[in-house]
């Protein structure tokens, strides 16, 4: 099994969002740790990152094969996220 950390950034935008929207978001990132490539690869200066859709949330995130680790880089409203 994958473990997943969030980035003290990442936490921080979470733990404001409304109940409703954490708990579509935590059910999101569950499945995510069971196919962690399931996101779609970013490109240009996010090369490197996934987002996986929440809507109207994205959820950016780095994995690490080697150890086996997904870091959730970033949790915000579709509108901010890129910025």
């Amino acid at each position: 099994m994958v473990q997943v950390i969030f980035t003290k950034t990442a936490e921080k935008s979470f733990l404001k969002l409304p109940v409703a929207a954490k708990k579509k978001i935590a059910k999101a990132i569950e499945k995510l740790a069971s196919n962690p490539l399931a996101g779609e690869k970013l490109k240009g200066e996010f090369a490197g990152q996934y987002k996986l859709y929440a809507w109207p949330y994205r959820v950016i995130y780095i994995f690490s094969t080697k150890e086996n680790i997904l870091t959730v880089v970033e949790v915000e409203h579709r509108q901010g996220v890129y910025k």
